[in-house]
């Protein structure tokens, strides 16, 4: 019985250690280019899609201006 409280109390004292102040290094990210190859370089030109055309911005009260009906509404 003794034994078995023994292994407790040592299994709980292992599995609750922390390093209270963390004096391990910080991790360096480090950063590495592709490597220099044409498929890195240059873009693909078989998938490449210019933007399309900006569109004419209209306004409400534009709209109907020489249009048949000339009227309020249409009329």
């Amino acid at each position: 019985m003794r034994a078995l409280i023994a292994l407790v109390v040592a299994c709980a004292a292992i599995g609750c250690h922390h390093d209270k102040y963390d004096v391990r290094r910080p991790k360096v990210e480090e950063y590495l280019d592709p490597p220099n190859e044409p498929r890195y370089n240059e873009p693909d030109k078989a998938t490449y899609r210019p933007p399309p055309a900006q569109k004419k911005e209209e306004n409400l009260r534009d709209r109907n201006k020489g249009g048949p009906g000339g009227g309020p509404g249409g009329f």
